[in-house]
């Protein structure tokens, strides 16, 4: 959606473009490498050659920014972006493997008459037809692997399986042992799996403008929010239709 960014508010300035944000707020980037260079260009002269294997000597995101940009490179992309990590810090690999995965997706798609939810109907009538078996509301208990076989127990069944897909928070997934749950836990891919701040919010419109959207590429939101109500009191980004 072409929504444009309004103002930016950072370290007691009032802009209304990156520009001015640098130069009222950034002043020391002024001068030195990022002299003469947008945001974007910044950004892109961080990740030159930046690869899978390389994102592992950087403790997090913010680490990667920092010594890349400089500290106050690092503070400009921040409050460029109204990001803050108070809760902890962002795996760097995660955000290389979100980067790599969204630079071949295409933002071209059709919205599901019925919301998001439609893709999980779909998948779980199409498992259906396939023989999938499906248990709600198990809780597991434990994983364990024997040779090239998995065992998973939970509190009323016992199941076996060459493959196993694990798809569970890090906080629940605490609770279960066994020798394959005990090596996720030990493993620093699982330390790195972080939590994210996120709100509710609800936008009103006077008429359903979504209805006839077949194309991102065509849509242009003037006006994206006629009546937004949220009980956050900053806001970040929106994922419509979550």
């Amino acid at each position: 959606m072409e929504i444009k960014d309004a103002h930016w508010e950072t370290r007691g300035v009032f802009v209304s473009s990156t520009q001015a944000l640098k130069e009222q707020a950034f002043p020391t980037l002024l001068s030195g490498p990022f002299a003469n260079m947008t945001l974007s260009e910044m950004m892109r002269y961080a990740w030159t050659n930046i690869t899978r294997e390389k994102t592992l000597e950087f403790p997090s995101y913010h680490d990667f920014l920092c010594q890349q940009l400089g500290s106050e490179g690092c503070e400009f992309y921040m409050a460029r972006y109204a990001i803050k990590r108070n809760y902890g810090e962002e795996s760097f690999l995660d955000v290389y493997e979100r980067r790599e995965a969204s630079s071949n997706s295409s933002y071209d798609y059709y919205r599901p008459p019925g919301g998001l939810s439609d893709i999980v109907s779909a998948l779980e009538r199409s498992a259906k037809r396939l023989g999938v078996k499906m248990y709600a509301r198990e809780k597991v208990k434990a994983i364990y692997r024997k040779g090239n076989t998995f065992t998973v127990d939970s509190d009323n069944f016992t199941v076996s399986a060459r493959k196993l897909i694990i798809a569970v928070p890090s906080t629940p997934f605490e609770e279960i042992s066994g020798d394959v749950a005990v090596d996720i836990k030990r493993s620093v891919f699982f330390e790195t799996i972080l939590a994210d701040s996120s709100f509710k919010a609800a936008a009103l419109y006077s008429y359903p403008w979504w209805e006839n959207i077949t194309s991102l590429h065509n849509l242009t939101l003037h006006k994206p929010f006629e009546i937004f109500f949220s009980a956050a009191s900053c806001l970040v980004s929106i994922t419509p239709y979550g």
